[in-house]
């Protein structure tokens, strides 16, 4: 059976890497919206549906993007609470 110091510690790590992973993904929703900014100056010169396809999926890789962000801050703010009722 785990310790409760060591059950904190690996909670910290795991908070530690939801952290790590929140970055990349806000990285990831930075790239996607240069690509969009891209995909949106192509579209004022032509109105062909690709192009706009490509724009409704970027903005929708985005806001899932933006989801999982929210998602996984909100799990490490959980378990960074879990750490302090321990103690």
């Amino acid at each position: 059976m785990a310790s409760i110091e060591q059950v904190k510690a690996e909670l910290a790590q795991a908070a530690e890497q939801g952290n790590a992973t929140t970055a990349q993904i806000r990285a990831a929703i930075e790239g996607t919206e240069q690509m969009l900014s891209r995909l949106r100056a192509v579209a004022a010169g032509t109105g062909h549906p690709a192009v706009m396809q490509a724009i409704g999926r970027a903005e929708q890789s985005k806001q899932q993007l933006v989801e999982a962000a929210t998602t996984l801050q909100g799990s490490t703010e959980a378990a960074r609470q879990y750490i302090s009722i321990l103690g």
